[in-house]
């Protein structure tokens, strides 16, 4: 198999705009829901080993696996943008409005555990890219009327809430430079980067929480989800008058932000950071408690 036998697979199942992203990647360009697309493609290839995997690579629709290679599906009307890269919500955007355009929809969001009923959904917007202010949404909501209800979308293996180079970069310099001060940590100058041994992780203060996760437009007046969708997600309920989300997590509180969930500041290596104000080479991201494994030093502040 080679990734030009792939693509003449797929051109055979109709998928004639194509994009080559590597030796073993290529994407299929649509604009039909790309979950579907990938389920197809899996269904299609399944007797070479083709596998639909939903957590795979950076999209939330996931991907194809077959062997060592993967094919994608992106939307096409996107191609070309610098924003392009912005297409988590994109799932469930396509997900409620394949029920929506055909007017005023009651919508569920739960996970089993929490929900959340809205009458008259007529449309959700994409806004992800709107994040000014600290806003956290990536998609609205829009019900009749006029009231729009912001939400902020994880894949359920998503370990990262931000690249917190701007908001916290001074804190982490601050940090750095103390321990390297008292001999806790091991700074290497490489050229014009650092190197520091070991990574350090700091926990998050409750307002740097409610910052990092619900931002200036989530608390109170919308949630976070977690999920990696797929079409089967989005069903509706046996009254046939209820469009039902399933999530794996509904996140709309302080307190859910505990264990597993609870929020550090890892702030590690990145030779591509040369600008960083911490240092040169080093960067800090805003992540969930389970990216801080045993090679991350804990540290308060």
């Amino acid at each position: 198999m080679t990734i030009d036998n792939i693509e003449n697979l797929l051109k055979g199942m109709g998928f004639k705009k194509l994009k080559r992203d590597s030796g073993r990647t290529v994407s299929i360009l649509t604009d039909d829901n790309r979950v579907d697309v990938l389920e197809k493609v899996a269904k299609s290839f399944g007797e070479l080993g083709a596998k639909y995997d939903p957590n795979k690579g950076s999209s939330s629709v996931g991907a194809v696996t077959m062997g060592m290679f993967t094919i994608k599906a992106r939307p096409a009307s996107k191609q070309g943008k610098k924003s392009a890269g912005l297409d988590n919500e994109d799932a469930m955007i396509d997900g409620i409005k394949q029920f929506t355009n055909n007017g005023p929809m009651t919508v569920r969001i739960t996970d089993g555990r929490k929900s959340y009923t809205y009458k008259d959904v007529i449309d959700v917007e994409e806004v992800g890219r709107d994040t000014s202010n600290r806003k956290k949404a990536d998609v609205r909501l829009v019900i009749k009327g006029g009231k729009k209800i912001p939400i902020s979308i994880k894949k359920d293996n998503a370990e990262m809430w931000e690249s917190a180079d701007s908001y916290w970069a001074a804190t982490a310099k601050k940090i750095v430079d103390n321990l390297e001060k008292d001999g806790e940590i091991e700074l290497t100058k490489n050229g014009t980067v650092w190197k520091m041994k070991p990574n350090l992780g700091v926990p998050a203060d409750p307002t740097e929480k409610r910052n990092v996760v619900f931002g200036s437009d989530l608390l109170n007046k919308g949630f976070v989800v977690v999920r990696s969708f797929r079409s089967s997600d989005f069903t509706i309920d046996k009254t046939g008058d209820i469009l039902e989300v399933r999530v794996t997590k509904i996140i709309d509180k302080m307190t859910d932000l505990k264990g597993d969930a609870d929020i550090f500041f890892l702030i590690r290596n990145d030779s591509s950071r040369k600008g960083s104000k911490i240092r040169p080479g080093l960067r800090v991201l805003a992540v969930s408690a389970t990216r801080i494994n045993r090679n991350v030093k804990v540290v308060n502040r």
